[in-house]
């Protein structure tokens, strides 16, 4: 996923600002940039799911937060990403079937890694979604133990 400067530094900064909920010109002002850019870039980032635009009742301001499960959307559409790009070297593979396999073998391998990569992403994506669970679990159990008398 291709970002532009503004989009890492405001993602950042949405990573480790405290509160976690920032106004555009909180941001802007912590960022020492336009309030134009910081709407800008939190359109970019809000359609992939990266940032949260919230309201809160009689503030007219929208807020801005990086949420723990931000990178969810990410992960689960990432195999869609490597099958396009399987698709693409494919298609290229299909316009280029009368040239020699040397000048084709580029293509042949990105096509190769693309599909080991499709296949792969799923079961890595699930394994760490499990290990995550596994561990909010594990923390809530620990905090429990320690409230309880």
């Amino acid at each position: 996923m291709g970002m532009t400067p503004m989009a890492g530094r405001m993602w950042g900064y949405l990573l480790i600002c405290d509160p976690s909920e920032q106004t555009a010109a909180q941001i802007a002002d912590a960022l020492h940039a336009s309030r134009g850019a910081i709407s800008g870039t939190a359109r970019l980032l809000a359609g992939p799911g990266l940032i949260r635009r919230t309201t809160r009742p009689g503030d007219r301001r929208e807020y801005f937060s990086a949420p723990p499960e931000a990178l969810d959307s990410m992960l689960a559409s990432a195999g869609a990403i490597y099958h396009q790009m399987g698709a693409i070297a494919e298609r290229g593979l299909a316009t280029t079937a009368d040239r020699s396999p040397e000048s084709r073998a580029r293509l042949e391998e990105l096509r190769d890694v693309m599909a080991f990569v499709e296949r792969e992403v799923p079961r890595l994506v699930g394994e760490f979604l499990r290990d995550r669970a596994a561990a909010k679990q594990g923390r809530t159990a620990v905090a429990g133990r320690r409230g309880s008398p």
